[in-house]
């Protein structure tokens, strides 16, 4: 078959494929166009899910009339000149595209005007065919219409969505505009009905007028640098989670795009926190040099690249987790600090909260577990479980020796400490606990778990937890490329108890390593350790941590005797009562009295 050269409607229709792929795109595209032009306020404005007309106006510079005709040609652009100029933008649109784009498979009608001009000028296109021209009245701006999209592309059509679908997706791309630019205002709207209007006050007052209040309330302020990485905006506390990424929005330079460094430095921080198929809510802004990223490597500009990802995941990662470490610390249950809020300590040997008489007590043979119970020393060894003898112990019983020993102690026990009162254990895994006016239900493990993966970790990282050496050590052999990535992480790898050594041009020695990681798969550890991240390492002994501060900790359905839930107590009071186990499960749930008031409608 002979080759020819496409006829322009051809190859435009082609191009606009990759640019124009449904209504979101058009509005992307379009509202994107008007904050390139400076302007401070844009209106959306949709019908029929953008299928049957998308509107955007906007306050912007406006375009000259001799430029408009200009405007509509391929590759025809004011933000670049030269090639040069593709390494250093500062813009969101360069290429020329959209508007050809666009115009190529709709009806368009542009006004605009500029603040020299008089009047405004207008144009009307039809496939990408000039159809009229003229002069019009108009404030400073520009005002585009698009309608009838894909008209002469039918074909396209049978692969868009429902309109309620389409939609969607228009919200979702206004969305995240409106988070990539939140000093400008810019409101959308669907048959003359406003969906979503932000007042150009900062990206706090975004969020706060589009996400429900709830999330509002679970999302932390992000503000960290370093190596001319910044990262603000938000993320959600670590108790806080969705069921999917939807609200996992990344700005880089104000232009919302997708990255693997930074969706890996978000799985990466949250994974002690969340569990699996959970995941968090963060809406993050990244500026860095212009120089340092190419936006130029996906047609809709949705994926960028960094000249150096590792420092762009380093700084989101220290971002959330500065921020998240600091949360759960304001956030545990401080058992020595609140005692002011109430008028007078708790009656430690307060009654029993059930007064049956002794013989209507059906009583029930419980197996008891005694152990040596240590949750709070440094050692990490595993608990020593043996069974008790038989002990018939029916509830009453069980209220009248806790409160009995309680008597026995209370002069011993200081002010603050009298502020909290055990109310007893339920299922052999949870106490229950009343506090100043709260109501608080410990999950015994979960606490513990977390004081002693707390406290191994600070071990470590205090180099506090020994170091193991190979009998034989592991030769580990590398290409040219991995032995670079290697050799410049030996330094950090020894901080972290991973010795590494070289051994002739193409490989290593991997001397010794934590005594922590002595049951992890060797080949794993390699894995890591060839990857260009150094807090994969860490990753993986902070999961090897928490795997040994779980199987030291105490178990559930584990009946406690008086000491031993003293024993706990003492832990809280000292450290505090943590939000959350390693593994992202809740440590406790509180209510106060007025909850309590109101579920049994006392008050309403």
């Amino acid at each position: 078959m002979k080759i020819i050269k496409l006829d322009s409607s051809v190859y435009n229709k082609i191009s606009a494929g990759e640019v124009v792929e449904r209504p979101a795109s058009v509005v992307k595209e379009l509202t994107e166009n008007a904050i390139d032009a400076g302007a401070t306020k844009i209106a959306i404005i949709v019908s029929n899910a953008g299928l049957d007309e998308i509107k955007v106006i906007d306050n912007g510079c406006g375009i000259d009339k001799e430029d408009l005709k200009t405007a509509f040609l391929p590759h025809a652009t004011s933000k670049i000149r030269l090639a040069e100029d593709l390494t250093d933008i500062h813009t969101l649109g360069f290429r020329g595209e959209a508007l050809p784009s666009i115009a190529s498979v709709s009806m368009v009608e542009i006004k605009s005007k500029t603040p020299s001009a008089e009047v405004g000028n207008y144009l009307k296109l039809r496939g990408g065919e000039v159809t009229e021209e003229g002069i019009v009245g108009m404030n400073v701006g520009t005002e585009i219409t698009v309608s009838n999209l894909f008209f002469n592309t039918p074909a396209r059509l049978k692969f868009l969505k429902t309109p309620s679908g389409e939609f969607s997706d228009v919200k979702s791309a206004v969305l995240k505009l409106i988070f990539a630019n939140p000093n400008i205002s810019i409101s959308l709207f669907n048959q003359n009905e406003k969906v979503y209007s932000s007042d150009g006050k900062g990206l706090g007052n975004a969020i706060k007028n589009i996400f429900p209040d709830e999330m509002w309330q679970n999302l932390l302020p992000l503000n960290y640098e370093k190596n001319g990485v910044t990262v603000t905006g938000y993320a959600s506390r670590s108790t806080y989670f969705k069921m999917n990424r939807t609200y996992q929005i990344s700005i880089v330079n104000g232009r919302v795009c997708e990255n693997q460094s930074i969706s890996s430095a978000i799985t990466a921080v949250y994974q002690q926190y969340l569990m699996k198929r959970n995941y968090p809510v963060t809406v993050l802004s990244i500026t860095l040099e212009p120089s340092k990223i190419d936006v130029n490597v996906h047609p809709t500009k949705a994926e960028v690249r960094f000249s150096d990802g590792n420092q762009v995941f380093s700084a989101v990662y220290h971002a959330i987790k500065n921020a998240l470490e600091s949360d759960i610390e304001q956030r545990r249950i401080q058992f020595d600090t609140i005692h002011d809020e109430a008028e007078q300590p708790l009656d430690m040997a307060s009654r029993p909260l059930f007064d049956f008489p002794e013989e209507d007590v059906e009583r029930e043979s419980v197996p008891q577990k005694e152990f040596n119970f240590l949750p709070f020393q440094n050692d990490s060894s595993e608990l020593e479980f043996r069974e008790e003898s038989e002990i018939e112990r029916s509830v009453v019983d069980n209220f009248k020796k806790i409160q009995e020993k309680k008597k026995e102690e209370q002069t011993e026990l200081p002010q603050t400490q009298a502020m909290y009162r055990v109310i007893g254990q339920v299922f052999g895994t949870y106490l229950l606990i009343e506090f100043n006016d709260r109501f608080i239900i410990v999950d015994q493990h979960a606490a513990v778990e977390r004081m002693r993966y707390d406290k191994l970790l600070a071990a470590y990282q205090n180099g506090n937890i020994p170091v193991q050496p190979l009998l034989y050590p592991l030769t580990i052999e590398v290409n040219p490329s991995e032995y670079q990535i290697v050799e410049s992480k030996i330094p950090a790898l020894k901080e972290l108890g991973i010795e590494l050594v070289p051994f002739g041009a193409d490989s290593f020695k991997l001397a010794s390593i934590p005594q922590i990681l002595s049951q992890v798969d060797i080949n794993v550890l390699i894995k890591h350790i060839l990857s260009d991240r150094p807090e994969k390492e860490d990753a993986i002994i902070r999961e090897r941590i928490a795997y040994a501060a779980c199987r030291s900790s105490i178990k559930g359905n584990t009946y406690l005797t008086d000491d031993q839930i003293d024993e706990l107590m003492k832990g809280y009071f000292k450290d505090g009562l943590p939000v959350q186990c390693p593994h992202g499960r809740p440590a406790y749930f509180v209510y106060t009295k007025r909850d309590l008031e109101t579920l049994f409608k006392r008050i309403v």
